[in-house]
């Protein structure tokens, strides 16, 4: 029995690898991408020399298991079956060692390259230095600088501090700085005299890092602008990357030109990837009503533009018979779409879901070429390794996995092939593609940014046929006509359809259930629901099914999950306690923005102060700064009194005493007090 067992095991293995062996490498970027997100989860810098000698073992066991598999070919034929499902088994587990590892030394390796210098500690006083502007952009209340070589005169602390700065973020707020927009271009020298401070950590453990995110992009702090910045040097002869700044720039401006200010704030989102100028309401709207990716460049907008470029060609050589007679006009269309992508690649600021949708619209074209099947998800494989290898980071910011869930599961929908009636298929499949892209991009929404829509498939329903048959079809055009001096009509004709955009994602915006705050997942559990995810959408064997378990099973650990019930700033500087209608702060004021972001975490839209009235029921006041509250039986006090004595509390915070510079949660529960105090010793801290 137990034998006739185990050959059914082994009959089992042996068909699923029969049968999804042509799948099986749509793993890769799965198995690096493991690699990568254990090097980015790690509190402390591991060691290279280490990492190149895991990485070496695990390259030289696949090697030699594969030399030695080809040796032995000859073994007798009863053991066949069973030495087969040895080689698969071993094979596979090999390489998932070696692609993971793989992953994690190319982090580390990327890691060490970028090495951006950042500051810790705000600068006291304002700095007057010199740099060159990479990008100017408009924002609601003034002008967003990116600028890099930054050299000061005078030989001081300022001076060697300037030296090490790879890029600094700018912000000149003003109406002065808002009128002054056109007078600074990428490429030009200019004076600057603003104040420096840090790059914000973390909120929380666990929240997301933007911290490391800038780190990557090479921004050493932000700064404050106190002075008109001084032009000392236009530029003369600009590179490539800056001729195609300089290039978005002016579009930015013909735009501005000719179309109401927050109807150019979104154009200019959809044709150059400045986002600066939409207002906060406006992308609340976005959000709310679930249409938030219409507003950064993304694969939706690269597909657009390829589709419409490769229709508009073959119609146009329709028009040609001796063309259409002798040259295969498909194959031409294709090669002017990829064209036409690739301009608006670099025009649209090479996000990185552009990069993938352009990585993929290139497989589609070559295999049209060759006359192959063109999407698969081979071609999302291809991508994602290309990226992962290149940017290994951008693996743990939103862009790369909201971009890639989408895609995913818009694909394996394709490849089921499910059928549907004639009079409802077009219907039915733009409603289905809504939902099965929003499954994903919903659970990562909730991930990152703790918000859930339902409103996502109704508004979505007429957001995408709006854009993809009129407003990016028009901004093409208008970008062409630019050319000749000529986009003002086409532009305003643009102008009205991005208006109906706004308006339809306002009154969605309104409707019940536009948008719930939920709290973060924990790391496992969103790493549970991502792998079960990929299982289910990458397999088609029986086995796929298993994926579907582990999501369930994932939702029911995101669902009863401990939440933290305090919340400690940098410092000590503000304390919040989790109560049963809200979260509530010892102040606010500074610290309002991560507040926001607790608050959010533990599934809360708002935040209140001890002193409201929302905090009364819970927070007790007992002398001037002194509060009490009483959380599962634990009696707490925040105070700003460092002599404070009391033999009753269980837990008592002194704001402004401790010397911890990292955001820490609690957990309390019936026997014990955790603390999850963050201790973070990596390049980007």
């Amino acid at each position: 029995m137990k034998k006739q067992s185990f050959m059914t095991l082994l009959n089992a293995i042996s068909d699923f690898f029969e049968e999804e062996k042509y799948r099986l490498p749509n793993f890769i970027p799965m198995g690096i991408g493991i690699g990568i997100c254990v090097y980015f989860s790690l509190s402390n810098e591991p060691s290279f020399l280490l990492n190149c000698c895991v990485f070496a073992i695990t390259v030289i066991a696949f090697i030699a298991h594969k030399i030695w598999t080809k040796q032995n070919q000859d073994i007798s034929l009863i053991y066949t079956s069973y030495t087969n499902v040895y080689k698969n088994v071993v094979n596979f587990l090999l390489l998932s060692a070696l692609l993971i590892s793989l992953g994690f030394l190319i982090s580390q390796i990327r890691t060490m390259h970028v090495n951006t210098f950042m500051i810790n500690e705000d600068i006291k006083k304002p700095i007057s230095f010199v740099a060159t502007i990479e990008s100017c952009e408009k924002t609601e209340k003034g002008l967003k600088f990116i600028v890099s070589d930054t050299k000061r005169k005078y030989d001081d602390w300022a001076g060697n501090l300037c030296k090490k700065f790879s890029k600094l973020h700018l912000i000149w707020i003003g109406e002065k700085a808002r009128e002054s927009v056109s007078d600074y271009t990428p490429g030009t020298r200019v004076l600057f005299r603003a104040m420096l401070s840090p790059i914000r950590p973390q909120a929380f453990p666990g929240a997301y890092d933007f911290r490391k995110q800038q780190f990557f992009k090479g921004i050493s702090a932000r700064g404050f602008v106190i002075k008109p910045p001084k032009i000392l040097q236009n530029c003369e002869q600009p590179t490539i990357k800056v001729y195609i700044e300089q290039l978005r720039h002016k579009i930015d401006k013909t735009i501005e030109k000719y179309l109401p200010k927050h109807t150019a704030a979104i154009a200019k989102a959809l044709t150059t990837g400045n986002t600066a100028g939409i207002t906060k309401q406006v992308r609340a709207n976005f959000s709310s009503s679930g249409t938030a990716h219409v507003l950064a460049i993304s694969g939706l907008h690269i597909g657009i533009i390829g589709f419409f470029i490769f229709w508009l060609f073959r119609v146009i050589l329709c028009f040609f018979p001796r063309i259409s007679m002798f040259y295969d006009t498909k194959k031409i269309a294709a090669i002017a779409s990829w064209i036409a992508v690739l301009l608006y690649l670099q025009i649209s600021g090479c996000s990185v879901s552009s990069i993938r949708a352009f990585i993929m619209h290139t497989i589609i074209i070559i295999a049209i070429l060759l006359n192959r099947t063109p999407l698969t998800m081979r071609s999302v494989a291809i991508a994602a390794t290309i990226i992962m290898l290149s940017t290994p980071e951008v693996i743990m910011f939103p862009s790369f996995q909201m971009s890639f869930g989408a895609v995913i599961a818009i694909i394996a929908y394709v490849e089921s092939e499910l059928q549907m009636p004639k009079f409802l298929k077009w219907l039915s499949e733009v409603v289905a593609v809504t939902i099965i892209a929003s499954i994903p991009t919903s659970i990562i929404s909730v991930s990152v940014f703790n918000q859930l829509t339902l409103n996502s498939i109704l508004a979505n329903i007429v957001c995408i046929p709006l854009m993809t048959f009129f407003i990016m079809p028009m901004l093409m055009f208008a970008l062409f006509l630019m050319i000749f001096g000529a986009a003002r009509p086409i532009i305003m004709l643009a102008g009205y359809g991005i208006d109906l955009l706004a308006k339809i994602a306002e009154e969605t915006a309104k409707l019940p259930g536009s948008l719930f705050v939920m709290h973060t997942p924990t790391n496992v559990t969103f790493g549970i629901i991502i792998v079960s995810f990929l299982i289910f959408t990458l397999i088609q064997h029986k086995i796929r099914f298993v994926g579907l378990l582990g999501i369930f099973g994932g939702l029911v650990l995101y669902s009863i999950q401990p939440l933290p019930d305090i919340f400690v700033s940098p410092h000590a500087k503000v304390v919040g306690i989790r109560t049963d209608d809200c979260v509530c702060f010892s102040h606010l004021g500074y610290f309002r923005s991560m507040a926001d972001s607790w608050s959010r975490s533990v599934g809360f839209g708002k935040r209140e102060n001890f002193k409201s009235s929302a905090c009364s029921k819970f927070v007790t006041k007992l002398e001037d700064n002194t509060y009490a509250t009483k959380i599962k039986g634990k009696m707490i006090i925040v105070t700003n009194n460092d002599k404070y004595k009391n033999p009753n509390i269980d837990l008592l915070f002194i704001l402004n005493k401790e010397r911890n510079n990292q955001s820490k949660i609690i957990f309390l529960d019936d026997d014990i007090i955790k603390k999850d105090v963050q201790k973070i010793r990596r390049p980007w801290s």
